[in-house]
């Protein structure tokens, strides 16, 4: 968190799907001002949705494990559990949030990406910069590949500027941005 207040941004929405990831997040954060912390899983729907706990939380996915048990035998499904799942324009709807007070999105849900971003359209028109997990091989099943995700993006104006894979060719991180974006500041 302090990260984020050293770049001047103001709001910061946390939103984990896993319990116990969640009640580790909300010690962290309950005397951090201007810090919000939602428990639900995000995608492109409302209702409910089965989230696939592993061993390593870094890994829990919506989508289930697939080529990920090839690159990371360690790692290995523990516990399946049902969670409320919400498109993020609903949940900033629920929570009273306009989606003009966030400009940088930081979407890491192993392989669900595009589901968050199909179920984000109203608050993609407000968002000048987004950093988010990518993957060139299907770690998880189902999991939209990088094409599909610069794909969609672009329709909402943006073209991926920068992609990192440090650990592994097959996933890593990518980073966003709109044309408009040195005319945005982040809040």
């Amino acid at each position: 968190m302090a990260a984020y207040k050293a770049m001047g941004i103001g709001k910061v929405l946390l939103i984990e799907a896993n319990p116990n990831v969640y009640e580790r997040l909300r010690r962290n954060v309950q005397n951090i001002s201007d810090v919000q912390l939602v428990q639900c899983a995000i995608s492109n729907y409302n209702g409910t949705v089965q989230l696939h706990v592993t061993s390593m939380d870094q890994s829990i996915s919506i989508l289930p494990l697939k080529s990920h048990q090839v690159l990371y035998p360690f790692i290995v499904e523990t516990d399946q559990l049902n969670v409320e799942c919400k498109t993020l324009d609903s949940l900033l709807n629920e929570l009273s949030l306009s989606t003009s007070d966030f400009n940088i999105l930081n979407i890491d849900i192993q392989g669900a990406e595009l589901l968050a971003f199909e179920g984000a359209t109203n608050t993609l028109k407000h968002i000048a910069a987004i950093l988010t997990e990518i993957n060139f091989a299907e770690l998880y099943e189902g999991c939209a590949l990088a094409r599909q995700l610069d794909e969609f993006l672009k329709l909402y104006g943006f073209v991926r500027v920068a992609t990192s894979t440090p650990y592994h060719p097959s996933w890593g991180d990518a980073f966003y941005v709109t044309p408009f974006f040195k005319n945005r500041r982040c809040r």
